[in-house]
């Protein structure tokens, strides 16, 4: 019996679809979104340190990715990255690591998720604040689970909010800093089968006087608790 050779990251990037209109598709976006992926393992991030990146390679690199004609520049990746369904892309590359690599992730290797906010380098503009985003981390594996913009019309304990109730909390302790020190996050997570961890130290000190005082009050262990 013959066996096949698992697919590879080229495939399954095949399966994000390019967001570019017509005049906007000079170079293939399943080109540029390995180079992104290979210059991230190599410490090149951003949009500059790819384009970086893909330039310090042979040719026939850029060719064996599908790219056609000379890499594209540093603009060419951010308008493509700005344009991308973010949770295709993740969708895509978890495939890759599960089915293409042969990465297992367990129930057992789950039970500590890190949420954590993030602003995107390189979208920091004049009138126009940067873009965040929030990413479960699994610290056992060194993966991202799962991550979401936050929508300028909302803020990052809303998003927070939104991406707990879409996990698989049971079994799992969640932890984050103050910005997810929220009852509605807290009783999301309690009422999913999960716990959390929330730090907060006196730089919130209205938030910080409030927490000591729930663990000061009889049955007060919990801010669910607290009144």
């Amino acid at each position: 019996m013959e066996t096949q050779s698992a697919p590879g990251l080229l495939q399954f990037l095949q399966q994000v679809p390019d967001p570019r209109g017509r005049e906007g598709q000079r170079h293939s976006h399943v080109a540029m979104l390995a180079a992104m992926v290979c210059a991230t393992f190599c410490n090149f991030p951003g949009d500059a340190g790819v384009a970086q990146w893909i330039r310090l390679q042979p040719l026939e690199f850029w060719h064996a990715l599908g790219g056609t004609r000379k890499p594209p520049c540093e603009n060419s990746f951010r308008y493509l990255m700005i344009k991308l369904d973010p949770l295709a892309l993740e969708e895509a590359l978890m495939c890759w690591l599960t089915e293409g690599l042969g990465l297992v992730i367990g129930d057992e290797q789950l039970q500590a998720v890190v949420l954590d906010g993030k602003a995107l380098r390189g979208t920091r503009a004049k009138h126009r604040n940067a873009m965040m985003i929030i990413a479960a981390f699994d610290p056992a594996t060194g993966s991202v689970l799962s991550q979401t913009p936050v929508d300028a019309s909302t803020n990052e304990a809303a998003t927070a909010l939104q991406l707990v109730k879409d996990m698989v909390l049971d079994g799992k302790v969640i932890i984050g800093d103050a910005a997810y020190c929220q009852r509605n996050t807290c009783e999301t997570m309690i009422s999913g089968s999960g716990d959390y961890v929330v730090v907060v130290k006196d730089n919130q000190p209205n938030l910080h006087q409030a927490a000591q005082q729930s663990f000061v009050i009889p049955k007060g262990f919990s801010p669910l608790c607290s009144t």
